[in-house]
C-alpha cells in the first residue's frame, strides 16, 4: 500500500500560518522544543504546519524538525520579505534562487556554502513554477541574512555583493539549504511587506502575512 506523502508547511510568525490553521481539517496541536505544530488535512492532503520563529537558526531546526520527526516528503515556507529594488509592498515573489548575504568568509565567495559547494541554492522547480502561478508571483533570487534590513545602505550592501537579489528575508536560505542537504523538495513564497523601512513594515506585513497564506492555500485548490 503506496504511503501518503505528508506536507509541510512553514512559517515563521503568527500571521504566516494561522489562516493555514484555520484552513486545516482536524487540526490537532502540539508544542516541540517551542514551537507550535498543526497536523491535519487539507483538500484530503496530510498536512504538518509550524510556526518555527524568527531568523536563520529557528527556521533550519524545524525545517528539519518537520522533516525528520513529524515526516514532511515537501516543504513549503510562506511569510513576508524586504523589497531590494523592483518589487513593490504586496508583491508576491516566488524564489527561483537562494542566497545568504551573511555568509561571508576570506578566500571565498560571499554567500558560498562550503558543505554544498554552492551560492545560490534552487528550489524544487514543479512546485514553484506551480506556487507562482496560482500567487501570480514574479520569480527570482531571495536573499537571506540575521538581519532585519532596515536602511538604503543595507540594501546597497546586498545588492553590491548579489546584485540579482529581488528581495531579503531572515529565513528561507536557511531552510533551502537544509532542504537541499535532506534531499526534500522545497518552494517559498513572499509577499513585499516593505523596502526596509521599520515603519511601512509594520504598516504592511499583517496583510502581506495574510496574501502569503492565501497564496498557499490558492496553490492547494488548484492541486499543486
Amino acid at each position: 500500500m503506496e504511503q501518503k506523502k505528508i506536507t509541510g508547511i512553514l512559517g515563521a510568525m503568527d500571521g504566516e500560518i494561522e489562516g493555514i490553521v484555520s484552513a486545516m481539517e482536524g487540526a490537532s496541536r502540539r508544542v516541540y522544543c517551542g514551537s507550535e505544530v498543526f497536523c491535519g488535512r487539507i483538500r484530503g492532503r496530510e498536512v504538518v504546519l509550524a510556526r518555527s520563529g524568527i531568523g536563520k537558526v529557528n527556521a533550519a531546526f524545524m525545517a528539519q524538525a518537520l522533516i525528520r520527526e513529524f515526516g514532511a516528503d515537501e516543504l513549503y515556507m510562506t511569510g513576508v520579505a524586504g523589497s531590494l529594488g523592483g518589487l513593490r509592498t504586496l508583491d508576491a515573489l516566488v524564489p527561483d534562487g537562494f542566497v545568504q548575504y551573511d555568509v561571508v568568509k576570506p578566500g571565498d565567495p560571499d554567500g558560498l556554502i562550503d558543505i554544498l559547494g554552492e551560492v545560490v541554492l534552487r528550489p524544487d522547480e514543479g512546485m514553484s513554477s506551480a506556487l507562482a502561478a496560482a500567487a501570480g508571483a514574479r520569480r527570482g533570487i531571495l536573499a537571506t541574512g540575521e538581519k532585519f534590513v532596515g536602511s538604503a545602505a543595507d540594501r546597497e550592501d546586498i545588492l553590491r555583493r548579489f546584485p540579482s537579489a529581488l528581495a531579503a528575508d531572515m529565513e528561507s536560505g536557511a531552510v533551502a539549504q537544509v532542504c537541499s542537504r535532506l534531499g526534500v523538495p522545497f518552494a517559498c513564497v513572499r509577499i513585499v511587506s516593505d523596502s526596509g523601512d521599520a515603519d511601512e513594515y509594520y504598516d504592511f506585513v499583517s496583510r502581506a502575512a495574510a496574501a502569503a497564506v492565501s497564496a498557499v492555500l490558492a496553490a492547494f485548490l488548484r492541486g499543486v
